[in-house]
């Protein structure tokens, strides 16, 4: 009985040995991006995960993602918000005739929105910076007694989530345009004023992670649009050209990077809204007619002042 078992794994392992050397060993190959076919046009594969909540809601539904999603708050701890409310403390403490309007505006006739990027490379310092420079804009704004909104735009997931998910349980069909469920943030809208408590919601753990620009700055433009004021600005706050994986990987590395430019002349074109930005280490003037490089998120404050006062002395 034992010799009979003995042989048969003898053979058994001899079979698997001889097929292991005659057949190749199988590789798992690496998925590479499809071409980039700027014919095709830019799409949206799904629009039934996109997000747009206010600040107060924020901390809610990133709790509900789950633990994929918060747990880059281990890595990423959350950023000390105290700066914000001392800075807050000091703007409430200047002389209420700060910031008097050049006498040729009417104040309540403007609105700027100030756009900012949430992408994952904004942790820590630029997204801190960029929340005070958010606070001292609608500081600046208010004084003169001109409407403003601060946004903010990044990904609801990682890696696609839901829409990337739906994508595939239709049996991937090829060249499928944007492929992750965008989230986009109002801190502030045109009847408000910014709250340091309210900027302080851009420093929670997890926020911060894709940046799909183009869709943006449209998203801020049809806002302004929808405001009966008549001079409307839009700045915008970058760090980086757009960047989805999900989107990347299936539709060409140039996908979003062409989206972008064709979206900003779009607004330039049409004239009704004035639109400028500032890149902290990256060249926003590749894309924009009015855009400025700082070199550090440091410069974010003043150079968020010096353009918004150069918007409205070209009124």
């Amino acid at each position: 009985m034992w010799r009979d078992v003995s042989l048969t794994m003898f053979l058994s392992a001899l079979i698997a040995l001889t097929i292991w050397i005659v057949l190749p060993p199988r590789r798992k190959a690496k998925r590479q991006s499809v071409p980039f076919d700027p014919s095709r046009g830019y799409q949206v594969y799904t629009r039934e995960f996109d997000v747009e909540i206010s600040a107060e809601e924020l901390d809610g539904f990133l709790a509900a993602l789950g633990d994929p999603d918060r747990s880059w708050s281990k890595r990423y701890p959350a950023a000390d918000p105290a700066p914000l409310f001392a800075l807050e403390n000091e703007l409430a403490a200047r002389p209420a005739t700060d910031g008097e309007p050049p006498a040729s505006i009417e104040a309540d006739d403007i609105l700027v929105s100030l756009l900012i990027d949430h992408s994952g490379s904004m942790r820590g310092d630029p997204i801190l910076f960029a929340a005070r420079a958010a606070l001292v804009a609608s500081d600046l704004l208010k004084r003169i007694g001109a409407k403003h909104e601060v946004l903010g735009f990044t990904t609801a997931h990682w890696k696609g989530g839901r829409s990337r998910e739906k994508w595939l349980k239709d049996g991937r069909p090829p060249y499928p345009g944007r492929l992750n469920d965008l989230l986009h943030i109002v801190y502030c809208s045109a009847d408000e004023t910014l709250t340091a408590r309210h900027a302080a919601a851009m420093l929670i753990p997890g926020l911060l992670k894709e940046n799909i620009d183009g869709e943006a700055i449209a998203w801020a433009s049809a806002r302004l649009r929808q405001r009966a004021e008549r001079y409307k600005y839009l700045i915008v706050l970058s760090d980086g050209a757009p960047m989805d994986d999900s989107t990347l990987m299936e539709n060409g590395e140039r996908y979003l990077h062409h989206h972008l430019p064709e979206q900003i002349r779009r607004i330039e074109a049409a004239g009704d809204i004035r639109i400028a930005a500032i890149g902290i280490g990256h060249p926003v003037d590749r894309y924009y007619g009015s855009g400025v490089m700082i070199g550090s998120p440091e410069e974010l404050e003043s150079t968020v002042v010096a353009r918004i006062e150069r918007l409205l002395a070209s009124v």
